[in-house]
C-alpha cells in the first residue's frame, strides 16, 4: 500500500473510533487524500486542497475541486503530511489560522514522512496533542486554543511557506517544489549546454518552477512556441511568474498534468528536461523511464531531445532504441547531459 493510501486509511481508523471529532460546519482538508473518511463530510461545506495531478484527478472525480482555496472558520482542519517539512508546517499554520477557537486540527503523517516530529511541532503550535498510531501513521489531533496557542511560531511558519527568492537568483518559487532552496546542479549543468539553435514548437517536460525554460529562453531567440508540463499545480504558478515578461516572441503554454500518462502534444522541434527518478520511498528510474517515453512520443522525426540525468541512471539504450543518434555531451559533478535526435527527416521550416 502507498504511503497516500495509508495515512487516508489511518484517519478512516480514527475516524471509526471518535465520529464525534466531526462537528457540522465546513471543513478543510489541507494536501487532501482521496479515501473513505471523505463521505463523512456529506452535507456539509468541504474544500479538499490538492494541487498534485494525478492525486487532484482523483478528487475531482469524486466531486471536489482540488484547487479550492479554503476560507474560515472551520469547524474542522485536516493536513496529511508530505516529505517537503517547510510545506507541511506551512499548511498547519493556514489550517489553525482559518479554525474556529475551539476546533479540532487532525494532522496525519506516516511514520516515513516523519510522525514523530510532526507530533512535536503540533504539540509546540497548539500546547499539547493527542495520538493515535495505525498503519504505521499517526493521527495527531489538537484544538486551537487561543491561551495556549504559539501565535510567533504560527507566523513563522506562514512566512516560511510563502513565495520567496532563490538565494543568488531572480527567480521565485516555494517550499515543496523540487530544489526550491537552491538551484539544482543537475538542471544548471543543462542550461549551461543547451544549444541556441533549438527552435520551433518544443516542451520543457516536469518543468518544476521554471528554471529549464528560463534558461533556454534567454539563449534560443527562435522557439516559437513553449510547452510548460508539470504534474505540481504549485509548480505552473511559480514558473508562469517566472517567465512572465521574459518569452520574447515565444508563446507559452502550461499544463497541469502527469507526464507519465501521456502528453497532449504531437510534433514537437525538442524537448528538454530533467526527469525525476525518486518516488515516495527510494530511487525509481522508471519514472525517468515513462518521461524519456512521453518525450519520444511527442517529438517530430528529426526532433531533438536533450536531457539531464545522474550518471548512474541506465538511461542511454531506451533512448537509443527510439533514435537515430544519441550523445553523451557532458559529464560533471555525477550528471550526464545527453542529447538525442528522433529517427527520420526533420521536417522542413
Amino acid at each position: 500500500m502507498t504511503l497516500h493510501r495509508l495515512q487516508a486509511a489511518a484517519l478512516d481508523s480514527y475516524l471509526d473510533r471518535h465520529p464525534d471529532t466531526i462537528a457540522d460546519g465546513p471543513v478543510a482538508v489541507f494536501r487532501a487524500l482521496p479515501g473513505r473518511y471523505l463521505a463523512r463530510f456529506g452535507g456539509r461545506p468541504v474544500a479538499c486542497q490538492q494541487t498534485y495531478r494525478p492525486l487532484a484527478a482523483e478528487l475531482a472525480r469524486l466531486g471536489f475541486d482540488p484547487l479550492a482555496e479554503p476560507t474560515g472558520p472551520l469547524d474542522l482542519a485536516v493536513v496529511f503530511a508530505t516529505k517537503h517539512r517547510e510545506e507541511v508546517l506551512y499548511h498547519l499554520a493556514r489550517a489553525v489560522s482559518l479554525l474556529a477557537d475551539g476546533g479540532p486540527l487532525l494532522a496525519v503523517a506516516a511514520n516515513a514522512l516523519g510522525a514523530g516530529a510532526l507530533e512535536k511541532r503540533c504539540a509546540e503550535l497548539l500546547g499539547g496533542v493527542e495520538t493515535y498510531s495505525k498503519h504505521k501513521c499517526r493521527v495527531i489531533l489538537g484544538r486551537k486554543d487561543p491561551a495556549r496557542l504559539d501565535r510567533a511560531r504560527l507566523e513563522t511558519w506562514l512566512r516560511g511557506g510563502a513565495w520567496q527568492r532563490i538565494a543568488g537568483s531572480e527567480l521565485v518559487t516555494r517550499p515543496g517544489l523540487f530544489s526550491w532552496k537552491s538551484e539544482d546542479p543537475g538542471s544548471r549543468l543543462l542550461a549551461a549546454h543547451l544549444p541556441a539553435d533549438l527552435a520551433g514548437r518544443g516542451a520543457d517536460l516536469g518543468t518544476g518552477y521554471g528554471y529549464l525554460s528560463w534558461a533556454l529562453l534567454a539563449r534560443a531567440r527562435k522557439v516559437s512556441e513553449l510547452h510548460l508540463c508539470d504534474a505540481e499545480h504549485t509548480a505552473l504558478e511559480a514558473a508562469a511568474r517566472n517567465l512572465a515578461g521574459r518569452s520574447g516572441d515565444a508563446r507559452l503554454h502550461f499544463h497541469w498534468i502527469d507526464v507519465t500518462a501521456g502528453l497532449p502534444l504531437a510534433g514537437l522541434d525538442f524537448v528538454i528536461m530533467n526527469p525525476p527518478f525518486h518516488g515516495p520511498r527510494a530511487a525509481c528510474p522508471d519514472l525517468g523511464r515513462a518521461f524519456i517515453a512521453a518525450a519520444l512520443g511527442a517529438l517530430a522525426p528529426g526532433g531533438r531531445l536533450w536531457l539531464v540525468a545522474n550518471r548512474h541512471l541506465p538511461y542511454e539504450a531506451e533512448i537509443a532504441a527510439h533514435t537515430g543518434q544519441i550523445e553523451r555531451r557532458i559529464e560533471s559533478q555525477g550528471f550526464k547531459v545527453l542529447a538525442a535526435r528522433k529517427r527520420g527527416c526533420a521536417r522542413p521550416r
